[in-house]
């Protein structure tokens, strides 16, 4: 073999070993690369199940939230009511009281011109 020919077989054999040396590193890379993606999926599915356990979790302290704010609403009209109630109530007591000393008064004063008639 002359010279010319081992370096067109020595060229080759660079040659196939890149070519082959390329295509192992484009194989792992792809396998790299799917392993990344099934990593990446799972970890998504794990935070949407979060999310909608978070959601969930959301929603029921909100409800919770709502019925406690109407509970206190309804608490506070009843003790507004109550207290237009226990006002009106005490405003009556005052003019049944009026009342009753103008009708002591009225009194009073016919007693004391009688008295002072004798």
């Amino acid at each position: 073999m002359d010279t010319a020919s081992v370096q067109l077989i020595s060229t080759l054999v660079i040659i196939v070993g890149l070519l082959f040396a390329m295509f192992a590193l484009m194989w792992q890379m792809n396998s790299q690369s799917g392993r990344l993606e099934a990593k990446i999926d799972a970890r998504g599915e794990e935070i949407d199940a979060q999310g909608e356990d978070l959601r969930t979790l959301i929603d029921a302290q909100g409800k919770e939230l709502e019925a406690k704010i109407d509970t206190q609403g309804k608490e506070l009209r009843a003790e507004i009511i109550a207290q237009g109630q226990r006002v009106s109530d005490a405003e009556l007591e005052q003019a049944r009281l009026n009342g009753v000393n103008s009708v002591l008064t009225r009194f009073a004063h016919t007693h004391e011109s009688q008295a002072g008639d004798d």
